[in-house]
């Protein structure tokens, strides 16, 4: 099954010290794409999702949102 693929980039100012800490907190995620696709349909859903009623004990994500970077 053929896929098509399409790819954006995002860039981060690390002058700026609030781009630099999120440029590392998603250089830390194991992986980035799903990610900041993930954070990309919480914004669509209309807000962000709790990790445990998603079924993520994960919670470093929670307090991330995209409104600031775009």
């Amino acid at each position: 099954m053929a896929k098509d693929i399409k790819i954006i980039q995002v860039s981060f100012n690390v002058l700026d010290p609030d781009q630099l800490q999120v440029y590392e907190h998603v250089r830390r995620r194991p992986n980035r794409s799903g990610y900041l696709k993930r954070l990309a349909q919480r914004d669509m859903d209309g807000g962000i999702v709790s990790a445990v009623a998603s079924g993520h004990e994960d919670k470093s994500d929670q307090d991330f949102t995209l409104e600031g970077f775009i």
